[in-house]
């Protein structure tokens, strides 16, 4: 299989993040190998703490294209969300939903309808997020919270 995408990382976060691609769909870099990476293929940021994501984003990845990793249920359909999303296999994001840039949400999370999801928001596997919660930026939610 040819690469599909950069994916940015190399810590055990990083495992979290690769396990959701099929073997050879990516190739991984760290800070010292980003430069190596095939410009046209777009990043995942494998990185656990979502300040950490933007700062990468917008420094070392600065001018780059950001895909959307989506392996939850349903589909992103009447969701807004922004730039280098990844969701974890089986989670359900109902529509209304607004998400921000960078943000990882885990494996079996549920966000019900008009919730706000702030930009570099890690969500744990497992969250409850209640309709019309707002989640500010950066938070970090760990996995098994109800909100």
């Amino acid at each position: 299989m040819i690469a599909s995408y950069n994916v940015y990382g190399t810590s055990d976060w990083s495992i979290k993040i690769t396990s959701l691609l099929d073997p050879g769909e990516w190739s991984q870099y760290d800070f010292e190998t980003y430069d190596e990476a095939r410009p046209s293929l777009p990043w995942i940021i494998a990185v656990e703490d979502g300040d950490t994501r933007l700062d990468i984003a917008s420094t070392l990845l600065e001018g780059s294209t950001f895909a959307t990793l989506f392996k939850g249920l349903d589909d992103l359909e009447g969701v807004n969300f922004g730039k280098g999303l990844v969701v974890g296999p089986g989670s359900l994001i109902r529509p209304t939903t607004t998400i921000g840039d960078f943000v990882y949400i885990g494996a079996g999370t549920i966000i019900d309808t008009d919730c706000t999801i702030g930009n570099n928001v890690t969500i744990g596997d497992n969250v409850t997020i209640t309709q019309g919660s707002k989640i500010e930026d950066g938070a970090e939610i760990k996995s098994g919270s109800l909100i």
